[in-house]
């Protein structure tokens, strides 16, 4: 019977990879991949909307892009709450729709909200949650600068109607929805 033979690192026709040509090859392809991920990681957020009525019915995820502050009329946008109680706590990622932007002419009244004139959204039914009568939260206003006015795209969106303007300085990025 024929036992196995075995190959020692140093037997011939056997060569054995050296570890210094193997760093030298994964170090800066290790290094590569760290610092893409360091860059997509800092500037990326992936958010989720798990409440069960959303404002923005067909989209749940999002991908924020945080170095894209330069927002349009009619772009998603991600921000920070704030006085947005008892909804949101102040500090919560909020991800709706820029309806209007600084200059634009804002008209809510209990049956309706325009901006430059264009229908919005309809009504203010989340009055009764916020114990507050619908004559309230009538304004006839201009966007001011560094705000934006925001909409969610259900009538039971809680946004701008109730709570007023959402500033540069709470502004997390332009908001892309995945699915």
């Amino acid at each position: 019977m024929n036992k196995p033979r075995f190959h020692s690192p140093s037997s011939p026709g056997v060569t054995r990879p050296r570890l210094g040509l193997f760093l030298l090859k994964a170090i800066p392809i290790l290094l590569l991949v760290l610092a893409v991920e360091r860059y997509l990681g800092q500037r990326f957020l992936i958010g989720g909307d798990d409440q069960v009525d959303r404002c923005l019915p067909d989209k749940w995820i999002y991908l924020i892009d945080t170095q894209n502050k330069d927002i349009w009329r009619g772009d998603l946008i991600a921000f920070r709450a704030e006085r947005m109680a008892p909804f949101f706590k102040d500090g919560q990622i909020i991800v709706k729709i820029a309806a209007g932007v600084t200059g634009d002419t804002i008209h809510v009244d209990p049956q309706h909200t325009t901006i430059n004139g264009e229908p919005v959204i309809n009504g203010l039914p989340l009055t009764e949650k916020l114990k507050k009568p619908a004559a309230q939260f009538n304004r006839q206003e201009t966007i001011p600068p560094a705000a934006y006015w925001v909409t969610g795209q259900t009538d039971k969106s809680f946004d701008s109607r109730y709570w007023g303007y959402v500033y540069d300085h709470q502004v997390i990025g332009r908001a892309y929805a995945l699915f």
